[in-house]
């Protein structure tokens, strides 16, 4: 949420440079993002499909994990009656082991990351355009965002909050997209050359 916080954070930079006289013709509101994303059904939705995305590299990570488990046991198992060539083989299997799950969990943990950022990217989108349709319904001329911990605005009137309309507009667009007349998906070509390769 931090883009989004620091595209609201510039705008309120703006409000400090507005006139008296200007401040009291704008209409100013403000929204929780944090909230929005909380309790709009895309932004759980959104949270959702990132909980199972961590959820699905979290097993991978479970598997190599029980696997060097299991390597150590056999290896202490075994250390009495292994020669010392034996044993330094098998020292050596269960390094190369852990330093591959160690690559591994590198490497998914910046898949997650990336994850994460396309997922909320695309919830942000949403958000500014649903923020926008109230704000001018509303005729707002400026929305802040009212963020969840020691906020950029430090008091508002919470007759300027704006999230449940925030909140109500998302849902109200996501149940619009939902019902919309989706096109039928163009048939792929047959294959001639085989079956395609597996997909890794």
């Amino acid at each position: 949420m931090k883009r989004w916080q620091m595209v609201l954070g510039a705008v309120l930079m703006g409000v400090a440079w507005i006139s008296p006289a200007m401040a009291e013709e704008m209409k100013i509101g403000y929204v929780d993002a944090q909230a929005v994303l909380d309790r709009s059904k895309p932004g759980q939705a959104s949270k959702e499909l990132l909980e199972q995305y961590v959820k699905s590299r979290q097993q991978i990570i479970d598997v190599d994990e029980e696997e060097i488990r299991q390597l150590e046991e056999e290896l202490k198992k075994q250390q009495a009656v292994l020669s010392p060539d034996a044993q330094r083989d098998k020292q050596e299997s269960l390094q190369k082991k852990y330093l591959t799950y160690q690559k591994r969990a590198g490497e998914l943990t910046k898949e997650v990351q990336e994850k994460r950022t396309e997922v909320l990217k695309e919830f942000n989108k949403k958000m500014v355009q649903a923020v926008q349709r109230v704000a001018e319904r509303g005729g707002y001329a400026v929305v802040l965002d009212k963020e969840s911990e020691g906020g950029t605005v430090l008091f508002a009137s919470s007759k300027m909050e704006l999230t449940d309309q925030v909140v109500a507009e998302l849902d109200k667009m996501a149940a619009a997209e939902g019902a919309a007349p989706k096109t039928a998906p163009k048939t792929a070509p047959k294959p001639t050359d085989g079956p395609s390769g597996k997909t890794p």
